[in-house]
């Protein structure tokens, strides 16, 4: 049974990849740690764990990470996501945050779990620079890592040069792809292969508790903006590679990332045949049957 953490800033995409992955078959949610970037950090928390009581998953332990990058302080995308970061309104939830800090638990699970645990990143990178800060050599015992992020020699989507992800934390981003650990990587040049359009999106129906979630918070976000016609598919495409790898074709890469000044966040190849695995063509098909399988989308 893969063993999948999902670092995580609870946003409409993240929703819907939390979502997956506790919906796919023989796979264990054994933790969603949070930290800043879509929405402030505590919405953020209480959005994750408002999702998993929801959806009667409050057993997977949910913990506190990072509310500011390692320099400066985060971005917003709450234009993009909503006030409330994911478009559905959820009870307040019952549960609460486990004591430990989201590098504490991570150093635990991957010392206990060496090989087995798979690392899915769709935030910003901050807690897994934190780690490798505090605890040299720890991503390095992930069975695999897949994250989300990143505009390689192409356009950014919140600034000319930057992906939303590494223009929240640019030094993390450096870090983490620098850190000589093998790792997937789904950047916008990936994500903007997938999208779901209005007229699709509107006539989606599931009977399943969680992929009936996943459309709603998917069709509010059509309805809260009537010039939206299409919602690309960011953190779902890095879940799905993470528990599917042939949903992707690569090419391996070392990065460079700028860290500060105008172009903060870019991302441009810096050599052929380093650790990072970029993602080149994504198989839509493949990825939509899976989103099928997994949340039970059908059309009307």
């Amino acid at each position: 049974m893969p063993r999948i953490i999902i670092d995580t800033d609870p946003g409409v995409d993240d929703a819907i990849a939390i979502l997956m992955a506790l919906a796919a078959p023989s796979v264990e949610v054994a933790g969603l740690t949070v930290v800043g970037g879509n929405v402030p950090h505590a919405r953020g928390l209480r959005n994750a764990l408002a999702l998993l009581d929801f959806v009667g998953r409050s057993d997977v332990p949910v913990l506190r990470g990072s509310n500011r990058p390692l320099k400066g302080r985060f971005a917003s995308a709450q234009h993009f996501h909503g006030t409330s970061g994911i478009t559905r309104r959820l009870p307040e939830p019952t549960t609460r945050p486990l004591p430990q800090s989201s590098v504490d638990f991570l150093a635990a699970q991957l010392a206990r779990f060496p090989g087995e645990i798979t690392l899915v990143a769709i935030g910003p990178l901050t807690n897994l620079a934190r780690l490798e800060r505090q605890y040299p050599g720890s991503l390095a015992k992930a069975a695999s890592l897949a994250i989300m992020g990143g505009s390689v020699d192409s356009p950014g989507n919140i600034t000319p040069h930057a992906e939303f992800n590494f223009y929240c934390d640019p030094l993390a981003a450096h870090e983490v792809m620098n850190a000589g650990v093998p790792l997937t990587l789904v950047d916008l040049a990936a994500c903007r292969q997938v999208f779901l359009s209005r007229d699709e999106a509107l006539r989606l129906r599931s009977r399943r508790p969680m992929g009936k979630l996943a459309l709603e918070i998917v069709q509010n976000w059509f309805r809260a903006d009537r010039g939206r016609e299409s919602m690309l598919f960011y953190d779902q495409i890095a879940l799905a590679a993470a528990l599917c790898p042939k949903v992707l074709t690569t090419r391996q890469v070392q990065l460079a990332v700028q860290i500060d000044g105008d172009e903060a966040g870019a991302s441009q190849t810096a050599a052929a045949g380093g650790p990072i695995a970029l993602a080149k063509e994504v198989d839509v098909e493949q990825l939509m049957a899976l989103m099928g399988d997994w949340l039970g989308w059908e059309r009307e």
